[in-house]
């Protein structure tokens, strides 16, 4: 997949091509067989289609959430694999890097949860939460992008939801390194008000004695043990616990497990 940003009658917009193939069927059938075998079904991978039909399912997507209310981009043309996307702002990843202190950053993540919780409250999930995914426009309003798969393939709308919040509390663990109980505590107030999502979101608690492996294997390793830890904190145990266990993760290496989540 290519994406390249292009100006029509003065405006920003994005060219995005569609691969035929990407390469990642071994690993995203490992993540499945996991998954299964951990009765995790939001960590399931759905489907992951290349070229004419990635353009298809986004295009669709796009649609479906429009209709939800959801600030998604404009479909400004299409071919037979690329789509035409209007300019919704920076991503969330540019405004996390650009803030300025702990106190920007939260605002941030708080104006973000808002949004996604209200996408959910009225039926939308979206499938690659993570915050460069994610737009902020210079009025602050929310948006998403990246949608060239479909979870409801795989999974119910509660787990695709839950789904949406384990991504999201992925992408985010690295702005919150030393403060996850932060992250887990405004994480929580959102779960709150879906117990049904909350539950499968939880199911990764299971995970925790691997997470605290995770922690001590690497950057990326440690990532993916800070989501489990904040989404189990934010919907199990309590959060002074989820602070406690991250205390242990400081080692560094690298270990790209990553890739098993996309």
């Amino acid at each position: 997949m290519g994406v390249e940003s292009i100006v029509i009658a003065g405006r920003d917009a994005w060219l995005k091509a569609y691969a035929q193939d990407d390469g990642r069927r071994l690993s995203l059938g490992l993540l499945d067989a996991l998954a299964r075998r951990l009765d995790i079904e939001a960590l399931r991978p759905p489907p992951h289609p290349g070229g004419g039909a990635a353009k298809r399912v986004e295009a669709r997507r796009i649609g479906e959430l429009a209709a939800l209310g959801v600030r998604v981009p404009r479909v400004l043309g299409e071919g037979d694999s690329t789509l035409l996307l209007s300019d919704l702002g920076t991503t969330l990843a540019a405004h996390l890097r650009a803030a300025e202190d702990a106190c920007a950053v939260d605002a941030l993540t708080t104006r973000v949860i808002d949004a996604i919780a209200a996408a959910h409250a009225r039926g939308a999930y979206f499938g690659q939460l993570v915050p460069r995914n994610i737009t902020l426009d210079d009025s602050g309003r929310v948006g998403f992008i990246d949608f060239e798969e479909d979870p409801l393939e795989v999974m119910s709308l509660p787990q695709a939801q839950a789904r949406d919040w384990l991504l999201f509390a992925f992408g985010m663990a690295k702005y919150y390194d030393g403060r996850t109980d932060v992250l887990a505590g405004l994480l929580s107030a959102a779960l709150q008000q879906a117990p049904d999502v909350a539950a499968h979101a939880g199911r990764v608690g299971r995970l925790g004695r691997l997470a605290r492996t995770l922690g001590r294997l690497g950057r990326s390793a440690r990532q993916i043990a800070h989501s489990i830890l904040v989404v189990r904190a934010a919907t199990v145990l309590p959060m002074l616990l989820a602070a406690a266990l991250l205390w242990d993760l400081i080692e560094d290496g690298e270990l790209e497990l990553v890739q098993l989540l996309f």
